[in-house]
């Protein structure tokens, strides 16, 4: 049950991100500040500094999100109950994907993406 939950997230989650990658022609002047928002990503709280209240609340909803996943490990009815908070989360980073986020914005959306399709892969 876990794999499927994790699939769909997955798949949704990463042509989100992918949407999320490029904002246009801005990319190639911040391409050396991307490396300091790389070393963060990792973290397991919340680690965007962005000024946008929209990636801010998406990021914090996908820390809660990854923490729900941990909680659930092993009950099959806790995985399920996660699913629409997983197609919410695929929703909200769609809807940012298509927001005009500058590079830095992005970069944390695309972080906080990858941050909640880890949580879903087999430990």
């Amino acid at each position: 049950m876990r794999r499927v939950l994790g699939a769909f997230l997955i798949a949704g989650l990463l042509m989100g991100a992918a949407a999320c990658g490029s904002s246009g022609g801005d990319d190639a002047k911040k391409s050396d500040t991307t490396a300091a928002s790389d070393s963060s990503s990792s973290d397991s709280k919340s680690s965007t500094d962005s000024s946008n209240a929209d990636v801010k609340a998406y990021c914090d909803a996908v820390d809660e999100y990854v923490q729900k996943v941990k909680d659930a490990e092993g009950d099959a009815a806790k995985a399920a109950a996660l699913t629409d908070e997983a197609k919410e989360l695929t929703d909200k980073a769609s809807a940012l994907s298509t927001a005009g986020l500058d590079a830095d914005d992005a970069q944390a959306v695309a972080d906080c993406t990858k941050k909640s399709t880890d949580a879903l892969m087999p430990s």
